[in-house]
């Protein structure tokens, strides 16, 4: 069970890192972006990413309790 939550760990922390550098990278052109059209797609992009990361987040609670709900049952 420690593996699989230090597994669910590394996933996390590496969602959340590759989520946070698109966002970051997208934040960046959009600051420097003047056209009205491609900084509404931009903030559309960075909202997106939001929800990704909310989801991923929720997604990996989720599968953690399953997985704890798997064990306790094969006790």
């Amino acid at each position: 069970m420690v593996d699989r939550n230090k597994s669910l760990d590394e996933v996390a922390h590496q969602l959340d890192e590759n989520i946070l550098a698109v966002k970051g990278t997208l934040e960046l052109i959009d600051a420097s972006v003047e056209d009205d059209e491609l900084r509404e797609l931009l903030l559309k992009s960075v909202e997106r990413m939001d929800a990704i990361q909310r989801l991923s987040a929720d997604i990996l609670v989720a599968l953690r309790n399953c997985l704890g709900k798997m064990g306790e049952a094969g006790k």
